[in-house]
């Protein structure tokens, strides 16, 4: 998901097509998102676990894809998320 801090929402839309973004964006205008989650600058990053909690923000992009690695393999290892894996079967 992204969250675009424009304050007006034809930049977004603009961008989103231009780069043919296929997930949700959504438009934070009023930076509420911003106050409930403490954004400090853009782009920062936060990896939701499968249960919909924060389990890493600040995550640099360089290390992203091998936060997102170790999240998996520890969910898989501690049976988390199980239930919405054998729903897919």
């Amino acid at each position: 998901m992204g969250i675009s801090l424009d304050e007006e929402l034809k930049p977004l839309q603009e961008m989103v097509k231009s780069k043919d973004m296929s997930w949700p964006q959504i438009h934070d205008a009023d930076d509420s998102l911003v106050k409930l989650f403490n954004v400090k600058g853009t782009p920062t990053y936060f990896l939701i676990d499968r249960e919909g909690k924060i389990a890493a923000k600040d995550i640099p992009i360089k290390k992203l894809a091998g936060a997102i690695d170790d999240l998996l393999k520890t969910q898989k290892a501690t049976g988390r998320g199980q239930k919405a894996e054998s729903s897919r079967q």
